[in-house]
């Protein structure tokens, strides 16, 4: 849930969801000596959660699987239920999207899902639970993020009579804060008491207390055995604002999440000029997950503001302003590898035009945000046609003979040819009021991006790719990355985590002829410092002909690894033949 929205009242009639703002809500990842092998155990224990973000492919795209109407497009007489309309774009998104990210699966006392009742009920507004099971098999090898609303929940027939999973109780499960224990008669009537909330306050629904053990196993295993069950493979958390982050890091260990985003919308008003405040509100909920035991994504509401308000934001005038898509202070920039940008989505889009961006500028906001670093998300509404006016995917994009779908494919294309992954680097070249022109270096070859009216040329080297009106890119090949054959023409950098703690760390290059520069057991590695797990990190440069690599320590040692794009490699458990598997990241 991203905003604050008012729901349709003729939709909600249940007496448990009756409060006096009821009619608001928000909808909203030499030979060495060893350590002994316990503390090696112990390290692999962790393996999964740590896995799961690093094995994520750095160019991915998600989709946003559904847009505010979608829920209400359930009249098989008119429409069919959305989940069908999802498996009929199944061929289209499985070969295009990474991700896709789908609606809140669970039944729920509103239509869009984001006032869950029985969580183990899979019949929605959105469709049947056979069917949500068909469109994620259908869309494969694209995997479903599933939208997890745990903030909050909606009783069966009362405020908080909790069913299909109950909780302990269930007046143990909510919040000694929230209003219901003032609000309901039957509530306030019992001594039963969660824990008070460890976040914003819900008025809509009863605040669930996750200091509670018997909430988290049964939220847990909801994730685990039923979720999962259907074939999800990762969540986006509705709300998080409303619970303390330490909770979704917990989930995500708990629950082996491939992809994990949060939904954390600073209540305080955007100020362009000051963006640091939200910036710095978002990197400490990341911070907090990570205590929980896994470091998710944040969608980056900071670059939403900087968007909006380089484009002008509301057709007002003095505020086309491209310096701001040079703002530092967002989390793509901090912390690339954790954001998940965002040009709009059903909360800010839609029907709800609510802080969305105008329609013209989509075109430029498309290609600004696709050749740029972090993990973009594309709106439903942009990508597909529809029957409401807040389709734009048959917008044309001026200056092309594109529609704003055929403009996201070509980027997306261009992103993966290029490399351009969540944690490329990005070097601004300029940043004006009319004009934004900026490097970002893939593993295959870079990009130079221009966004405005102002006119540019970025010298010698680079080709023209694609322009229209407000954007231009050019491409540059790259001569110093790996193939995928493995073979490396000239030197590069791989790094790898020695989440083993070996005391020294060696690399050892190879080819089909025999040792590339030292024998065995290699060039010792040097130090990078730690990653978010607080696992060494070291870095080498490969030479030039060698077409594989081997990590040891002098005795123990990894499989043979034949090099490509990969940057970063870590190990993951170990072979039959007594050598360490590996993952990349």
């Amino acid at each position: 849930m991203f905003g604050k929205k008012v729901f349709n009242s003729g939709l909600i009639v249940l007496l448990f969801c009756l409060v006096l703002v009821a009619g608001m809500f928000s909808c909203s990842n030499s030979v060495s000596t060893e350590v002994d092998s316990s503390k090696e155990e112990v390290s692999l224990q962790n393996l999964s959660a740590r896995a799961s973000s690093s094995t994520n492919p750095k160019s991915g795209v998600m989709l946003q699987g559904f847009n505010w109407e979608s829920a209400s497009r359930s009249n098989p007489s008119t429409h069919g239920k959305w989940y069908n309309t999802m498996l009929g774009k199944a061929s289209e998104i499985k070969n295009t999207f990474e991700y896709v990210w789908f609606p809140p699966p669970s039944a729920s006392a509103s239509t869009e899902g984001y006032l869950p009742t029985q969580l183990n009920d899979f019949n929605s507004a959105y469709g049947t639970e056979s069917q949500l099971k068909n469109v994620i098999s259908s869309i494969s090898p694209a995997k479903a993020i599933a939208d997890i609303v745990i903030n909050h929940r909606c009783g069966t027939s009362d405020w908080g009579d909790f069913t299909n999973p109950s909780w302990n109780d269930n007046f143990y499960s909510i919040c000694a804060d929230d209003e219901g224990f003032s609000g309901s008669s039957v509530m306030r009537a019992s001594s039963k008491r969660g824990n008070y909330d460890t976040g914003e306050g819900y008025s809509a629904a009863r605040d669930i207390d996750h200091t509670n053990w018997d909430v988290q196993n049964g939220i847990i295993s909801w994730m685990n055995n039923k979720l999962k069950g259907l074939g999800f493979v990762g969540w986006r958390y509705d709300f998080v604002k409303g619970y303390s982050g330490y909770y979704v890091g917990k989930y995500n260990a708990d629950t082996s999440a491939e992809f994990s985003v949060g939904e954390y919308w600073p209540t305080a008003g955007f100020n362009p000029y000051y963006s640091q405040g939200w910036k710095d509100e978002l990197m400490n909920w990341v911070n907090q997950t990570a205590n929980g035991g896994y470091k998710t994504r944040v969608f980056d509401f900071v670059l939403k503001g900087n968007l909006n308000y380089a484009f002008g934001y509301g057709n007002e005038s003095g505020r086309w302003d491209m310096a701001r898509l040079a703002d530092s202070n967002n989390i793509f920039r901090q912390a690339p590898a954790y954001a998940v940008t965002f040009v709009d989505n059903h909360d800010t889009g839609s029907t709800q035009s609510h802080w969305e961006l105008d329609p013209g500028d989509l075109a430029p906001a498309y290609a600004y945000l696709l050749t740029h670093p972090g993990y973009p998300c594309v709106a439903w509404q942009h990508y597909f046609t529809g029957d409401g006016n807040q389709y734009k995917a048959n917008n044309s994009v001026q200056g092309t003979g594109y529609n704003l779908r055929q403009h996201i494919d070509h980027l997306i294309n261009l992103r993966k040819s290029m490399g351009i992954g969540y944690d490329s680097a990005i070097e601004v070249w300029k940043a004006e009021q009319n004009i934004y022109v900026a490097k970002i270096t893939g593993t295959k070859g870079s990009v130079v991006v221009k966004i405005g009216g102002q006119n540019y040329n970025p010298g010698s080297g680079y080709t023209d790719n694609y322009s229209g009106v407000n954007f231009a890119i050019w491409t540059s090949s790259s001569s110093s990355t790996g193939t995928s054959t493995g073979t490396t023409t000239t030197s590069t950098t791989v790094k790898f985590t020695n989440n083993m703690n070996w005391s020294t760390v060696y690399a050892y290059f190879f080819n089909s002829n025999g040792t590339v520069g030292a024998s065995w057991p290699g060039t010792k590695m040097t130090s990078l410092g730690r990653n978010e797990y607080n696992e060494p990190i070291y870095k080498i440069t490969i030479p030039n002909g060698a077409t594989h690599v081997i990590f040891t320590n002098g005795s123990k040692q990894t499989v043979d690894i034949t090099l490509s794009d990969e940057e970063g490699y870590y190990i993951s458990g170990t072979a039959s033949s007594g050598k360490y598997n590996v993952g990349t990241w």
